[in-house]
């Protein structure tokens, strides 16, 4: 195709990036320069303008703005995102939203550590190979006895060390002894590193993946064909160690928390329980206003089984069954899918939830696996209708994916214009004069009885000034009241972004914030 229009695009939101000669973080960090080409020039400018739009509504400068987040490389460390008040009260409404759907849906919630052994990881297969990368170092713990006994020999060590350092300091530079000068601490220090750290000691790593932990949930207790399905839900934070060059605001972190659940099924069982999965999927999208979506179902590459290149578990025939029984549920559904080869988890087929803002920009947002095979490898069985015992299936789901990656997505979809619900402050009183304060105090706690966020704000600046100031913070509603209100028992209700809407009853005014809040109104 012959092109007409080309640009060097300058840096945005998803062209700045940079990687390492060859791939190798030893190597020098190259910048990488982009340029695009379209047949004609209205294509070009079309693009120019998404991509203006696009740098208006990066979440991390409406991030900054808002006071959402923040991220202390200095003191706390690059992605560990510390979420401010703001950027909290989203957060908490994502996950209120998720505890009651899933509550309706039949699911349990469980709390699970933030560590574990290394032993659990390498029973499920996690390490040593297959996400060693992407985990954060393990500390190596000992117990008490093991600590007393290792405090004993490093003193050991250190006295010996330095004995031996002296004399051969006398022995061999005199000289120097005699001034009292030598390398005794170095040599003590080189003398200590011989020593080997005491036996005992256990590894432990910080959780990168909720999943194990769950299945060690489901064989905490004897479980039954009756017990099936079992759907453990969990908020669970996670860490897991990005490379710095990968790391992006929200979007790329090292700590996040996850919308995750694992459900534990009969083969019998699985399509209404993987479809169910799906129709939530679909809920989501209606409530946050997503009209373009596609499910891409990864499947495996069977030549990529064994050998040297491995990547997926050795089960050809529960391979093809799965991954049947996936494309069966998507066909006899309305999902919009696409199947790409080569891209499954190593345990399972997966789906990968693409999703596209109100702009058109893309974002990968949630997945839904399969796994059929680290519930065997962790032991994980139910006792069967003929007193057999059979190992589950396991569907793991996080359809609001992370609390990072999502509210990152919300940010630049919404432009930082959250429905009522979900705004970080949903509603500022605004009393003209000082003769309307306790009016407006009575309004503000009414509101806040109700658990809606709401602030007063009464200073002496003229009341345009502090409409400015609201709607630069992007507060969703308004209440204004002057003496005509409050004589009426009324206010003068003004949206962001939408001005003036007029005056209302305040009961009236109040229960329409009430019921737009439960209803969680676009």
């Amino acid at each position: 195709m012959q092109s007409s229009a080309f640009s060097f695009l300058e840096s945005s939101p998803f062209q700045n990036s940079a990687s390492y000669f060859l791939g190798d973080p030893n190597n020098d960090s190259l910048q990488r320069v982009y340029g695009i080409s379209f047949p004609d020039k209205k294509q070009l400018t079309d693009y120019k303008v998404f991509l203006a739009e696009a740098a208006k509504r990066d979440h991390r400068k409406i991030g900054a703005e808002m006071g959402l987040y923040a991220i202390d490389t200095e003191y706390v460390g690059p992605g560990l995102p510390l979420w401010l008040p703001k950027g909290t009260a989203i957060a908490e409404e994502l996950e209120k939203l998720a505890k009651e759907t899933e509550f309706l849906a039949g699911y349990v919630r469980v709390k699970t550590p933030h560590i574990a052994k290394e032993k659990m990881y390498l029973t499920s297969g996690h390490l040593p190979h297959l996400y060693a990368d992407s985990m954060y170092p393990p500390m190596e713990l000992f117990e008490e006895g093991s600590v007393r006994k290792a405090g004993d020999q490093i003193k050991a060590a250190v006295k010996h060390g330095l004995d031996k350092a002296v004399a051969g300091i006398q022995k061999h530079f005199p000289q120097l002894a005699e001034a009292g000068l030598g390398n005794a601490v170095q040599q003590a220090g080189e003398i200590l590193n011989l020593g080997e750290p005491p036996k005992g000691g256990e590894r432990y790593y910080l959780k990168a993946m909720n999943c194990p932990h769950h299945h060690r949930i489901f064989a905490a207790e004897p479980r039954s064909y009756r017990d099936l399905p079992l759907r453990l839900a969990e908020y669970g934070t996670c860490y897991r160690y990005e490379q710095s060059g990968e790391l992006i605001g929200l979007m790329r972190v090292r700590s996040l928390n996850m919308n995750d659940a694992h459900i534990y099924c009969t083969a019998e069982q699985f399509a209404q329980e993987f479809n169910a999965v799906n129709e939530m999927y679909l809920k989501y999208f209606k409530i946050f206003g997503i009209e373009k979506y596609v499910m891409r179902f990864s499947t495996h590459d069977p030549s990529r089984l064994t050998g040297d290149n491995a990547k997926f578990v050795n089960e050809p025939e529960l391979w093809v069954q799965t991954e049947n029984m996936v494309r069966e549920v998507l066909k006899n559904s309305t999902i919009n899918f696409v199947e790409v080869p080569n891209e499954a988890a190593f345990y399972g087929p997966k789906i990968d939830v693409q999703v596209w803002s109100v702009i058109g920009r893309e974002f990968t947002l949630a997945t839904n696996q399969v796994d059929f095979a680290v519930p065997r490898r962790m032991g994980l069985v139910y006792r069967d209708k003929d007193n057999t015992e059979k190992t589950p299936l396991c569907i793991h789901r996080a359809p609001l994916g992370t609390h990072e990656r999502f509210i990152g997505f919300l940010i630049e979809h919404y432009a930082g214009n959250f429905p009522l619900w979900l705004a970080p402050e949903q509603v500022r009183v605004l009393p003209i004069t000082e003769a309307q304060l306790d009016y407006a105090k009575g309004i503000v706690h009414e509101l806040r009885s109700q658990m809606v966020r709401a602030e007063l704000e009464f200073s002496n600046d003229k009341l345009q000034g502090r409409i400015l100031r609201a709607e630069e913070a992007r507060v969703h509603t308004m209440l204004i009241v002057g003496q005509k209100e409050q004589d009426a028992n009324s206010v003068a209700v003004r949206l962001h972004g939408k001005g003036n809407v007029g005056a209302r009853p305040r009961n009236e005014a109040i229960a329409d914030i009430f019921q737009a809040i439960r209803e969680r109104r676009a």
